[in-house]
């Protein structure tokens, strides 16, 4: 239902903008009011508690109606009403119709509430809910749940960015479950293999007790036919919005009841949240029985509602959690999603003492402090003594000690007020293992590193291990003795930690370290990704005041020209994937992704979304008019997409390369990465100066950019007068004085967009000026109030200041930010899901000047897909001499050409790679232009065995042993024999094979792929591809392919035509010769 009102709103904002309204719109959504069943253009209804209503006028949305009932309650706390009654006689009770509908106030009286702001809405919906939907939570018990949490977890302070120690005791296992269940249910084709799914995800959580979801294991008492069905309906309402889930599990309670013998109903709610938070972590929820009647109490002040209906108390419990997620967000802690929060009541309700997950620095070196005090007076003697002498596990100190390393026990214990404690690490709560987690490096009695036992999950590792035991013994070190900087060589740290090198860099790294120890980026010297790389981390200003040494552009690695080549199926796509992300992240955070395609591509889709990968496939028709720039008819007016004309124009069109390139030059060296200006708290409106089209627009523009401030035109009216900040002043001068004419609403051009200018807008937002509707070409932040300065030609007096951030006078297509065109309207707030923000904020960013000519800026990488498959010289034109590496821009030799159809100046940026890829089936790598040739790198991808190999046992699955099937002989045995007939280009790569799992897998590829290929390798020459699949005549004993010989129609003699066969491809495959 939400989405039915939010396509009223968009309907509403269509026609004229009113950032009110989305901000109304926000609180209702996220209020636990329901949608009602009226949703009209001009009004819509929403539901509280049992049958109460609240109708929002969207087309108006600063009103707000109530039934008669809560009118007293509303003016006993402070709000205004006006009386709107229903008159019996008059057609609609002589008020708006709306008001008199069944789904509205029928024939009763009714009120209206004139809503200022989204505090105020947010107010009201409190006074009404207070008994019902709304939730006052008592903010001491958030205060409790806080410190309680922290107590647990001592280097948590927010959600985002995260505590490592939290998100391995509480949410990577159910991120990983989450995923693991997504996947099972696409491949699930049966409600059956859905069942199972469903179970394997419960069976690997903590979250529900074995004996709630017996009934439906495979050894349960379920009926099946009863509950696959509903469970199949529950699955889907996961997947789907979120306003179906209480219905959902309504439904699903019902069925369990019914097909469960003696079933209650409270293990079937905890199923199904259990998907909801899984499926749906940002929306859905889950929450034990006994954390929700104690925490209920604890913040509501009275006991949890015992509801007749299931929906309900799922309504009730799905408020509760919504209201403790603001709760958190409102004191600072940025709750990521419903699994932060069900995590975090989770711990407040359940965890022990024992189950503090780690112990700060701070207080591990106060405790050897306390340690050396007992080993020279006694001191501490109570706890110390209890542990007698030392045996296996000891700690080693981050600081500098006469003796470094102390016994695990004794610490802990001293820690803990223990004296009664295991030393190992085999279970959480064990000495070395609470070290370990601390980021501490356990060793023997002569300070040699003990290696970490494998198959240990509630033991830290990977990234968060590394970049905790390097804040401990080197940066936080550095810090206490005032070092300007601290540098950690990787190999250093690989000599203590059982982590791999590339584990480690990526680590050192990455960003969560410089959070987490609130050190700026680091610099890189030495060979990338190896033992000998250096880190160094600057410590005399903070992350975000730092001063790096800036590297000048010439020192950058070469740009990379780079052709991937080979037969089909060598994992070229895969191999591409990769080496834009590398190019993009660098080697170091690279390198964790080569082996997990899953995450990499991910990460592919994220950068390719921000603009910095682009893709691009060539074919016999592309022209350099499609690459660089060309000229393509337009018609209409570029100030009014909507407007007729006759004919059409001729406009220069930048084409992908073009395109890409001047995205490049936007890229963020360090100082502008470390002191970026985002959008977070900002709002974005896009803004007309001018009209792209008049003689004097130029002259507008390069005034507001040296000038400092924006300009609207609208009616010259002075609005400074402070009256002016109610719209409703505003109508009534323009009503008076205004010069434009016509009726004058709320919603006309020079009412809302003045009053959007002068009130609305505020210092921190920003504005994205536009050239017609298709470009931009300037974004600014807005950093003063409402000025009016008349002009002469009474036009454009009313001023904003703003502080210009970037600006481009011939402008860039708008899609480089946003997802579509612009529209005529001068000014109006724009919706960030439409805004691609990180595009947006390299934009806001560019102007950030490095130190030196340039640093390390952000890599763009350009994909060209079968790049042999168009004419080179035809596409790239003169440009080709430009991809030289040391003809790019900012290099000694570079270079600049004017382009043919708009007379620019274009360079290639030195941060610009492009990878092309070529099938070396379709068209030889001889016949490609000499000129592109020696411009670019050329690397070969042939069939891999070992890749094979590598790709199934990532599965669990052995390519020498699939079902019977060497899949390695197989995929030898047919390209030795391609290689021989026709030559090694035409080979089988190894990727159709890497996706099988079974003997089936197997002969699908073969039968759909394999052989259609080899038919168009040999020109239907039947009989080589019988021969490369050996089974030569095709009569005798064939595997893959048969042949009956034909005999010779009337009318032929036999000798004619010799040896004429029909061949076909066998029902069933037999793979003896390929037997494992």
């Amino acid at each position: 239902m939400w989405e039915n009102f939010e396509a009223r709103l968009d309907e509403n904002e269509r026609e004229g903008s009113i950032p009110l309204r989305r901000a109304l719109f926000e609180v209702l959504r996220s209020s636990g009011l329901r949608p009602g069943a009226g949703i009209t253009k001009k009004m819509v209804s929403l539901e509280f508690g049992a049958g109460e209503r609240l109708v929002w006028e969207i087309q108006n949305p600063s009103n707000v109606f109530l039934h008669i009932k809560w009118r007293d309650s509303a003016e006993a706390n402070g709000f205004a009403t006006e009386l709107r009654p229903y008159q019996r006689g008059m057609k609609d009770g002589g008020r708006h119709s709306a008001l008199s509908r069944d789904w509205s106030f029928g024939d009763a009286d009714c009120f209206v509430v004139r809503i200022e702001d989204a505090e105020t809405l947010r107010r009201l919906i409190a006074v009404l809910l207070q008994s019902g939907d709304a939730l006052m939570l008592n903010p001491a018990a958030i205060t409790r749940w806080i410190e309680r949490l922290r107590h647990f977890f001592p280097a948590f302070e927010r959600f985002d960015p995260p505590d490592p120690h939290f998100d391995e005791a509480e949410r990577t296992y159910k991120l990983a479950i989450a995923a693991e269940l997504k996947t099972a249910i696409e491949q699930a084709g049966s409600d059956q293999e859905l069942a199972d799914a469903v179970n394997t995800a419960l069976a690997k959580s903590n979250l529900l007790q074995w004996r709630a979801y017996w009934p439906m294991s495979p050894k349960g008492n379920a009926n099946r036919e009863q509950l696959w069905p509903a469970l199949r309906a529950l699955v889907d309402a996961a997947l789907g919005a979120a306003d179906g889930h209480a219905s959902a599990l309504e439904a699903f309670v019902d069925a369990w009841i019914a097909a469960v013998p003696d079933g209650k109903p409270d293990p079937a709610r905890q199923i199904a949240e259990f998907l909801f938070l899984h499926l749906a972590p940002n929306d859905g929820i889950y929450i034990r029985h006994s954390v929700r009647q104690d925490l209920w109490l604890e913040a509501v002040g009275s006991r949890f509602p015992d509801h007749a209906s299931m929906a309900d108390t799922y309504r009730d419990e799905w408020r509760f959690m919504q209201t403790v997620r603001r709760a958190f967000a409102e004191r600072g802690l940025a709750p990521r999603d419903m699994i932060d929060v069900q995590s975090a009541l989770w711990i407040v309700h359940n965890y022990k003492e024992e189950d503090v997950a780690t112990f700060s620095r701070k207080a591990i070196e106060a405790a050897m402090d306390a340690y050396d005090s007992y080993r020279q007076s006694g001191e501490h003697a109570a706890i110390f003594e209890a542990f007698g002498e030392p045996r296996d596990y000891w700690v080693r100190s981050t600081r500098a000690r006469p003796g470094r390393v102390y016994p695990s026990k004794p610490i802990v214990g001293f820690l803990r007020d223990k004296t009664q404690l295991n030393g190992g690490w085999g279970q959480k709560t064990d000495a070395a293992a609470q070290l370990h987690n601390a980021g501490y490096i356990i060793v023997d009695a002569d300070d040699r590193p003990i290696e970490q036992p494998d198959q240990n999950s509630h033991l830290i590792s990977g990234r968060a291990r590394v970049q905790l035991c390097a804040a401990n013994y080197y940066i936080e070190p550095a810090k206490e003795i005032g070092a300007p900087r601290v540098s950690i060589r990787a190999g250093d740290l690989r000599a203590d930690l059982s982590e791999r090198t590339p584990t480690i860099c990526a680590a050192l790294s990455d960003e969560n370290l410089q959070r987490l120890a609130g050190v700026p980026k680091p610099q890189l010297s030495g060979p990338a990704d190896s033992r000998d790389s250096i880190f160094t981390f600057h410590l005399a200003e903070k992350a975000e005041q730092s001063t790096m040494t800036s590297h000048p552009l010439a020192n950058i690695s070469a740009s990379t020209n780079l052709i991937l080549y080979g037969p089909p199926g060598t994992g070229k796509t895969y191999a591409t994937a990769w080496e834009a992300v590398r190019l993009c992240l660098g080697d170091a955070a690279a390198e964790p992704l080569r082996d997990h395609r899953e995450a990499l591509m991910a990460e592919y889709h994220r950068l390719a979304g921000e603009g910095r990968i682009d893709f691009v496939t060539f074919h016999q028709s592309m022209a350099y008019e499609d690459f660089v720039e060309g000229r393509q008819p337009m018609t209409g007016s570029d100030d009014d997409e909507e407007s007729v004309s006759v004919g059409f124009r001729l406009e220069t069109v930048p084409g992908i390369f073009r395109r890409i390139a001047k995205r490049a030059e936007t890229g963020l060296g360090k100082k502008a990465i470390s002191n970026r200006i985002t959008t977070e708290g900002r709002q974005i409106y896009k803004m007309s100066v001018g009209f792209s089209r008049d003689a004097g627009d130029q002259e507008l523009f390069e005034e507001v950019i040296e000038g400092g401030y924006t300009l609207l035109d609208w009616e010259d009216i002075d609005w400074s007068d402070p009256k002016y900040e109610d719209a409703e002043e505003i109508l009534k001068a323009c009503e008076a004085h205004g010069k434009i004419e016509g009726t004058v609403t709320l919603q006309s051009g020079q009412v809302s967009i003045t009053d959007t200018f002068r009130n609305r807008l505020k210092a921190g937002d920003i504005v994205i000026v536009s050239k017609g509707n298709r470009l931009i070409r300037a974004i600014g932040e807005v950093t003063g109030p409402y000025e009016y300065h008349p002009r002469p030609e009474g036009k454009f007096g009313h001023r904003r200041a703003v502080r210009w951030l970037w600006h481009d006078p011939a402008g860039v297509p708008v899609t480089e930010i946003y997802d579509g065109n612009f529209t005529m309207r001068s000014l109006y707030w724009l919706k960030k899901e439409r805004l691609n923000i990180p595009a947006l904020e390299r934009y806001m960013n560019s102007a950030i000047k490095e130190a030196d000519a340039d640093a390390e800026r952000e890599a763009f990488v350009l994909i060209i897909d079968e790049i042999n498959r168009a004419n080179i010289s035809k596409v790239f034109g003169e440009l080709i001499t430009l991809l030289e590496p040391d003809k790019r821009l900012g290099q000694a030799n570079a270079l600049k050409v004017h382009l043919p159809y708009s007379g620019d100046e274009f360079g290639v940026p030195a941060n610009l790679h492009i990878i092309g890829t070529m099938n070396t089936a379709d068209r030889s790598i001889a016949l490609l232009d000499t000129a592109l040739r020696r411009r670019f790198t050329f690397r070969e991808l042939m069939p891999d065995i070992e890749e094979l190999r590598r790709a199934l046992a990532a599965r669990g699955l052995d390519a020498a042993n699939l079902e019977g099937i060497d899949l390695c002989k197989l995929l030898h045995t047919i390209n030795e024999r391609i290689e021989y007939l026709f030559d090694r280009e035409h080979q089988i790569g190894h990727a159709y094979f890497t996706s099988c799992r079974s003997r089936a897998d197997v002969e699908s590829v073969m039968r759909h792929k394999v052989i259609p290929l080899l038919a168009e390798y040999f020109y239907e020459d039947w009989s080589k591809v019988a021969a490369v699949l050996g089974d030569g005549d095709g009569t005798n004993g064939s595997h893959f392919i048969e042949a009956q010989r034909l005999t010779a129609p009337a009318g032929f003699a036999d000798d004619e035509l010799s040896d004429k066969r029909r061949w076909s491809v066998k029902a069933r495959f037999d793979f003896s010769e390929f037997a494992a």
